[in-house]
């Protein structure tokens, strides 16, 4: 009967334990995870630091997913495959697209969740001004394959551009003199000039290319996770958390 009594409160000590791992794996069972594609190395808004993938837009996909206890897996790609994730279904969600009616018919845009400022930049002893695209037509303009800028940018069909395969490779061109004008977002051309140490060489052209509100696209075929995303979306625009996101980034 001892014998008895000690295996009882032998199994009595174990018990919250084992409850624990059996409501760990019922945890794990139920956790639900989103694939989420962007492009490799796009500083300030996403890329890649002591392993984890990071950067102002990262963060704020991070923030909607966790409204909706859904935990991201990152997977850093080249924009062309971004697009191609999308375009085939292979993950739940890809960013930062530029609006425009083939898109919204293409797939499920939730944003806009910011609003970029898209510029022209030049070497520092370069005569090139710009009042209109026309004054662009005599040079070499740096663009990224596959990236869309500003509508009547992307359809100037007389300017020479020069497609490169990210803008790490585009500014490179422009220091070089391989180019004479790179095009791109304000802070990601300010942040490879100050990582390159050479942000006494260059200028940004003092008239933007536009504002281009950016958004998070899902595939069509993931209608009830784009409805979920957008309520999130809604909630954290709402209550300024978006903002403050982006704020806190850009202060530093």
């Amino acid at each position: 009967m001892a014998k008895a009594s000690k295996v009882f409160r032998a199994i009595r000590r174990l018990l919250p334990a084992l409850l624990l791992v059996l409501l760990g794996t019922a945890s794990q069972a139920h956790a639900e995870y989103w694939t989420i594609a962007s492009e490799d190395h796009f500083p300030p808004y996403n890329y890649t630091t002591n392993g984890k993938r990071t950067g102002i837009d990262t963060e704020i996909v991070n923030a909607l997913l966790k409204e909706l206890g859904v935990t991201p897996v990152h997977r850093p790609l080249a924009w062309t495959e971004v697009v191609q994730a999308m375009d085939e279904n292979t993950a739940d969600i890809g960013f930062q697209f530029i609006a425009s009616p083939a898109r919204f018919a293409q797939y499920n845009m939730i944003g806009p969740f910011r609003t970029g400022t898209t510029v022209f930049m030049v070497r520092k002893d370069s005569a090139i001004t710009f009042d209109r695209l026309e004054d662009l037509a005599p040079y070499r303009i740096g663009v990224v394959d596959g990236f869309s800028y500003a509508p009547d940018f992307d359809a100037a069909t007389y300017l020479e551009k020069v497609p490169a395969s990210s803008n790490v490779v585009n500014f490179r061109r422009l220091t070089l003199g391989l180019v004479d004008v790179i095009v791109g977002d304000l802070h990601v051309l300010n942040h490879m000039a100050k990582q390159d140490g050479r942000l006494k060489t260059v200028r940004v052209l003092p008239k933007p290319v536009g504002l281009i509100p950016r958004y998070i696209a899902l595939p069509k075929a993931r209608k009830e996770k784009a409805e979920r995303l957008q309520a999130a979306f809604v909630k954290l625009r709402d209550n300024g958390t978006i903002t403050r996101i982006v704020d806190s980034w850009l202060a530093q």
